[in-house]
């Protein structure tokens, strides 16, 4: 079959991070023996998405999308449906695995798969290749077969082909100002080296796509990637995208001692909790060229971080930043506002945490109740449910100018107290002597573009953030810059 996957994008942020889910999917469509296309785009940039589909002329087709970008995913799925009618179309991703049911009846789809993607469509495809109807198959819902059974998790990561980085332009993801956050750098591909997550933070709905048990891919699997990419893409770096890297602190070490014997170098990143690291796992990470760890830190106040689950403690988060500094590493830190019950003092503690750890990249993000998130359904229980609009853009948890409001405090006063907290940080985001590199590639834009000057003014006029206006500056640069070479 020739089957078309599509990633709809989103442009916010200094960082555009390929779609590996699709990807992972695309590979093992290939494998199986089918034909695939891989777009991954704004729909509402891209104008001619619908026309390269069509002149593709698949089979089949899949969409994957955030709940932030569900009205433009809607309009792509009705345009195709108009233009191919009889092609069958699914759906695919985290939102839809929250809202299977809700996503079948809102878009003109036929199938929506649930949880990790690789296997069931596979047998998808080979049910419409065979003409048969995939109702009742695991993994899925559909409009005759309703909802399938449970699709176990897949044991074996390295029976996964893969991510089919060559049907996509890959070369743009590789541009500055890179992966690694607050990291100017060029050439840089993500990874995971495992999937699942044990924790349960209420803000988070991983464990719906991925599950709770934590598995892990094998070093030498890892490691044949690495080298794949080294050899086809010629990275100098690489970010990892898993939920917690060091969920093994024995595996980590063992990967560093593998990764430390490759004929080459690379610096990278990766996310971690406070409580999942020591001091020798971080000097076998500093020694294989790992640059910077990113923590999910969330509150400065004790009572918040206790209604999140996040199961850490303030001290706890100093005396690991300290120590991630002593081994000589950089930190990165994302905090949130506007958790339920969360009031002034709790913000303001928040802010003393951020300044204390003085990590080397800070951002804060808005309390946003995700589909599938414990957090939703809490909400669900409140008057504020009522006041949330419905899935679109507005879902967006780094947006600046209309948080949503599950506390006492005001839409008004958590971006006061962001705008606030995002400022301060915002010296050692971009204009830190160990990062000069940030502050040269963003007067490296000025003098190529300087129209994009008076776009960041305006982006930072509006909303009162510095970074806004910088982030504003490198999404336009990057949509300028970008070339969309479709295969």
């Amino acid at each position: 079959m020739r089957i078309t996957l599509i990633h709809v994008q989103f442009h916010e942020g200094n960082n555009m991070f390929p779609p590996l889910g699709v990807l992972y999917v695309g590979a093992a469509l290939r494998e199986a023996g089918h034909q695939v296309q891989i777009l991954d785009g704004d729909p509402l940039l891209e104008t001619d998405m619908v026309d390269r589909v069509g002149r593709f002329g698949p089979d089949l087709i899949g969409l994957s999308f955030l709940t932030m970008t569900i009205s433009r995913a809607l309009h792509l799925s009705r345009s195709l449906r108009t233009l191919l009618p009889t092609v069958p179309q699914m759906l695919g991703g985290p939102h839809v695995t929250a809202e299977p049911q809700r996503s079948l009846l809102d878009f003109p789809v036929d199938v929506v798969v649930v949880g990790e993607g690789e296997q069931t469509a596979c047998e998808i495809a080979e049910r419409y290749a065979n003409g048969d109807d995939p109702g009742g198959l695991p993994g899925t819902w559909t409009r005759e077969g309703g909802e399938g059974p449970p699709r176990a998790a897949i044991d074996d990561l390295d029976s996964i082909p893969l991510p089919a980085r060559d049907l996509c332009d890959f070369e743009r993801y590789l541009s500055p100002p890179g992966l690694i956050r607050g990291w100017a750098s060029s050439r840089h591909a993500s990874m995971l080296a495992s999937r699942g997550c044990p924790y349960r933070c209420t803000f988070c709905a991983s464990h719906l796509q991925l599950g709770r048990r934590y598995r892990l891919r094998s070093i030498d699997g890892v490691i044949a990637e690495l080298d794949h990419l080294v050899d086809a893409y010629a990275i100098k770096g690489m970010y990892w995208v898993d939920d917690i890297f060091t969920g093994d602190r024995q595996w980590v070490r063992d990967f560093c001692e593998a990764l430390s014997k490759r004929p080459y170098r690379l610096e990278w990143a990766c996310q971690s909790r406070v409580t999942g690291i020591d001091r020798p796992t971080l000097e076998a990470m500093r020694d294989a060229g790992c640059v910077q760890i990113d923590f999910g830190v969330e509150s400065g106040s004790q009572r918040i971080l206790n209604r999140m689950k996040k199961g850490t403690r303030p001290d706890m988060i100093v005396g690991a930043f300290e120590l991630v500094h002593e081994v000589g590493m950089r930190t990165g830190a994302s905090f949130i506002f506007g958790s339920p019950g969360e009031e002034a003092e709790d913000a303001l503690e928040t802010i003393a945490l951020a300044e204390q750890i003085r990590s080397d990249w800070t951002v804060f993000f808005f309390s946003t109740p995700y589909p599938g998130t414990e957090l939703w359904q809490q909400v669900q229980e409140t008057d504020y449910a009522s006041q949330f609009p419905d899935y679109g853009e507005a879902w967006n948890n780094r947006q600046a100018q209309a948080p949503f409001a599950m506390t006492s405090l005001t839409p008004d006063q958590l971006a006061d107290f962001r705008r606030i907290a995002q400022n301060r940080s915002f010296r050692r985001n971009y204009l830190h002597s160990r990062n000069l590199g940030y502050a040269m590639r963003l007067l490296g834009v000025a003098v190529q573009k300087p129209r994009l000057i008076g776009q960041a003014f305006s982006t930072l006029a509006r909303g009162g953030r510095m970074d806004d206006a910088v982030e504003a500056w490198f999404a336009a640069d990057r949509a300028r810059v970008t070339t969309h070479r479709w295969v």
